[in-house]
């Protein structure tokens, strides 16, 4: 079942980390977003999509629609995906940037708040060498997915997917329902972006990632925040995996926030 609501989790050296999934490229009801009571807020991205972000901005700016039909000309799932939603008549779907990532990027940068990009760069070597890793999985599993396997897969996720959604809670029923389709096809292609991961890889990088989070955690506590909330925006699909992640408490590792002007 789909979860629509936030998941926190309390640091054991204080404050809380607040994991909020969100549906590729739409807009949610102001009723499906979580409180604006966090005091900083971490992306689970390296800073060069600001610049990506700012990209979108400026294209969607100069011709509405444009950047989702560059992505729905590039082909696969996400494409796929995209297609789908579309169509959607009640639901703001195939929004670029990414909406609801953007707008919290955005009261962050307005309210001068502390901002986290928890990957780590390319000057990192053990970030290198995953990304090799993963590269090299992906490599080989394309080699072995025919286009018409492809296709297939994609239907076998998202029939999966339907089966385990369910329309959020408090809104008209419509457009619940609408959402409930949007969710799922988000779903499925989180899902198969992950399946181009194999499980060890998967979990390398979670660990990675949960750690800088609660480094990031550490850097609000250490500016004088008292028992800070950091929200952390994610697919919906990955916030149950990441949480079981953060509950093994891998080691902090010490991450400062970026400037007020995003850079």
């Amino acid at each position: 079942m789909h979860d629509w609501n936030w998941s926190d989790w309390n640091d054991p050296d204080g404050g809380i980390i607040r994991l909020w999934g969100t549906v590729a490229t739409v807009i949610l009801p102001r009723e499906l977003r979580p409180r604006d009571d966090w005091d900083g807020v971490a992306f689970l991205l390296n800073d060069e999509e600001i610049e990506a972000w700012n990209e979108e901005d400026a294209m969607e700016k100069r011709s509405r629609g444009a950047a989702a039909q560059l992505a729905i000309e590039g082909g696969g799932d996400f494409a796929r995906m995209l297609e789908r939603m579309l169509p959607l008549d009640l639901v703001k779907a195939g929004r670029f940037p990414d909406p609801e990532p953007r707008r919290l990027f955005n009261l962050a940068l307005k309210g001068e708040l502390p901002h986290y990009f928890v990957e780590p760069d390319t000057d990192d070597e053990e970030w290198v060498k995953f990304l090799e890793a993963w590269g090299d999985e992906a490599a080989r599993l394309s080699r072995l997915a025919g286009q018409l396997f492809v296709r297939r897969s994609w239907r076998k996720a998202l029939k999966e997917a339907l089966k385990e959604s369910s329309p959020p809670k408090g809104i008209a029923e419509d457009v619940a329902d609408q959402l409930s389709y949007a969710a799922t096809l988000s779903t499925a292609w989180w899902r198969r972006s992950e399946a181009m991961l194999n499980s060890d890889l998967r979990r390398q990088r979670d660990l990675r990632l949960a750690g800088r989070l609660r480094g990031s955690l550490a850097s609000l506590r250490d500016s004088g925040v008292s028992s800070p909330v950091l929200i952390v925006p994610l697919a919906s699909a990955w916030k149950s995996d990441f949480l079981a992640i953060l509950k093994e408490e891998p080691d902090p590792e010490h991450l400062e926030a970026l400037s007020a002007e995003g850079d």
